[in-house]
Order: structure tokens, then sequence, then C-alpha cells
């Protein structure tokens, strides 16, 4: 049994690594996300909208995040064809005694078209790729995930987090198996970027990827699988 476990721990380790490293491209041109106020963001089956930037502290003399300073781009995974948003171009950097801590909400649905009337959430993950840390520093980020606004339980939960000599272990997290959602609130995305007591972070770059039921490949596969059953029809009559 325990030789089963840490074989399945390896399998989800590779999985997920690749996942985090995967090769992507834009879907859509990359803005900042001040510009979003109000609108929204249209990403292949996806809508993103409701995107809200609050700062929380910021002290020690590191400089004051603006909304205008984060931008935001529609993105794809060409591995898994999955949907997501990459946000990047805020230069938060800070020294020791420096922190800058603040939260990022929003909402992602399936857009309501009958193309898409499968295509639902099943999973999401997080991967800090624009993230560093010298000495005590530290770049955290964690959220919740939920299925309405207000919610009253998460029903998915992740956290990332960048300190010096820790290889990257943290860089990613995933989480999934929850029931097949239109729609899920990303509420009060925690971003903390701080010097400690001797040490310095910065943080510019982050994405976020969703699942696509059906995948992209189920369907390739179920296409192929009619077009194979049509031929076997036609040489049979």
């Amino acid at each position: 049994m325990k030789s089963s476990r840490v074989l399945l721990s390896c399998l989800l380790s590779i999985v997920f690594a690749s996942a985090a490293s995967a090769t992507w491209v834009s879907e859509t041109n990359s803005v900042p996300l001040s510009s979003l106020e109000g609108t929204s963001l249209i990403v292949g089956d996806k809508e993103f909208l409701g995107f809200d930037l609050t700062v929380m502290m910021v002290d020690g003399g590191a400089f004051l995040p603006d909304p205008d300073t984060m931008s935001v781009m529609g993105v794809r995974d060409l591995d898994t064809g999955d949907y997501g948003l990459r946000f990047n171009k805020f230069p938060w950097s800070v020294g020791s005694g420096q922190i800058i801590s603040v939260t990022l909400s929003f909402k992602a649905s399936i857009r309501p078209l009958p193309i898409y009337d499968d295509y639902y959430f099943t999973d999401v993950w997080l991967a800090l790729t624009g993230a560093g840390a010298t000495g005590t520093g530290v770049v955290s980020v964690s959220e919740n995930v939920w299925d309405a606004f207000p919610g009253d339980n998460p029903i998915a939960s992740l956290s990332c987090s960048k300190q010096e000599d820790d290889n990257g272990a943290n860089l990613w997290d995933s989480a999934g198996g929850f029931a097949a959602l239109k729609e899920i609130w990303i509420q009060s995305k925690s971003i903390s970027v701080t010097g400690g007591t001797d040490g310095t972070a910065k943080f510019d770059e982050f994405f976020q990827f969703y699942s696509q039921i059906p995948e992209p490949a189920t369907l390739v596969l179920l296409g192929a699988g009619g077009v194979w059953i049509l031929s076997r029809k036609k040489r049979s009559a």
C-alpha cells in the first residue's frame, strides 16, 4: 500500500510539474486590470468579470500597488487546451521591513451560448511564474474558490509561495474534484510580498487556468470515432 502511494505521488508530481511549465498562447490583448471595471474579458468558452484589486497593507516604504500597474491577458494552455488568465506587468518589489498585501477577486463563468452547453468547470490551477525571494523574503498567494457569492463554504482552496532555497517546490497548486459548475467565484485571492527582517521579495507574474469539460482531446477522439463509425457503415452498405 505504501509503495502504491509513493508511486501515485510521483505521478501526480510529474503531471502537475508539467502543467506548471506548460506552453501557452495569448487569446486576447493584454489590458490594465482597471480597464475591465464594469465589463468582462472573453477567453474561449469562458468569461471573466467583476475584477477587484484591493490594497490591504503597504508598509515600510514599499511601492503602492495600483490596478493600472497590473495587466491581464486571456491565454490558452497548448498541452491541455484549457483557457485561463495571465496577470503580469506589476513590478511589486520589497526590501527588509517592507510589505505589500492585496486581495484580488473576480468571477469566472461559461459563456451562455448553445455551443457551450456541455462545458463546465471542474478544477483550477495556479502558477507563480514571476516570483523571487532572498533571505527572509516571501511571496505568497492563496485563494478560495466558491460556487456562489457570497459563499458559505469554499469548494476548493489553493496556496503557492516562493522563498529562498525552496527550489520552486511551491510555485504551483491545483484543486479539483468539485461538482461541475457553470460559474465560480475567486474571492479575496490574498497576495503578500514581504521582505521580512533581512530579505527581499519580488512578484510580477502569475497564471491561472481552468478546466474545460468536455476537454478538447476528448472531443477530437469522439469526432474521430464518429468518422470511423460512418466509414464502417459506408463500407458495409
